[in-house]
């Protein structure tokens, strides 16, 4: 359901932006990290509304005409929030080699190593070496954290972005019984906008 949610619903807002049909494959994408994140048995009903709020989101809310949010975070964080479904973080599993493969690979392709250093050092500080053994952690910081139209390329503006969500990831976890990544990235996300605007 997610996949299908924001794959018609990302070709039909590309439509009316652009004028014309193209490969709604941004959306697409999304809808898979919404399905490996989710809340685990959650129904098809909520996971459509929550793959239409991360695509009405990443076309409604923009700064200087770019989206701000992640759309897969921004989705879910609505399904928090309205819909009582909080995420799972089910996929990954005990496969953390896979992550050892694509990290290195996502890494080199879009040098996005800076946001996934400012995130890590203060949680590996201050939850220990062993927080990298987490698939859910690990699936985070590299594929939802570094997602290129909403994290800083700048080197010094993308340490900055990952501290950022590291701090709010802190915060949310000492005060509010919710999952603390998505809030924080979607916080990440909007200060990493302003950081590249006036910087």
């Amino acid at each position: 359901p997610p996949v299908l949610a924001t794959t018609a619903a990302g070709a039909i807002f590309d439509y009316f932006e652009l004028k014309r049909w193209s490969k709604p494959l941004t959306p697409f994408i999304a809808g898979l990290i919404i399905g490996l994140v989710a809340q685990f048995g959650a129904s098809p009903v909520v996971l459509l509304a929550i793959g239409i709020s991360a695509m009405a989101i990443k076309f409604l809310v923009k700064f200087d005409n770019r989206h701000i949010f992640n759309p897969a975070a921004s989705g879910l964080f609505m399904g928090m929030i309205f819909l009582s479904s909080y995420p799972s973080w089910w996929s990954g599993g005990y496969h953390i080699w896979a992550f050892l493969i694509w990290i290195p690979i996502f890494l080199y392709k879009f040098k996005r190593w800076a946001p996934m250093v400012g995130f890590l050092i203060p949680v590996v500080v201050f939850n220990g070496i062993n927080v990298l053994l987490s698939a859910s952690l690990l699936l985070f910081i590299s594929v939802m954290l570094i997602e290129p139209k909403t994290s800083p390329a700048d080197m010094k503006n993308g340490i900055i972005y990952g501290l950022v969500v590291a701090f709010t990831y802190f915060v949310i976890v000492a005060t509010l019984a919710i999952d603390p990544f998505i809030p924080a990235l979607l916080v990440g996300n909007l200060t990493g906008k302003v950081l590249s605007r006036y910087t």
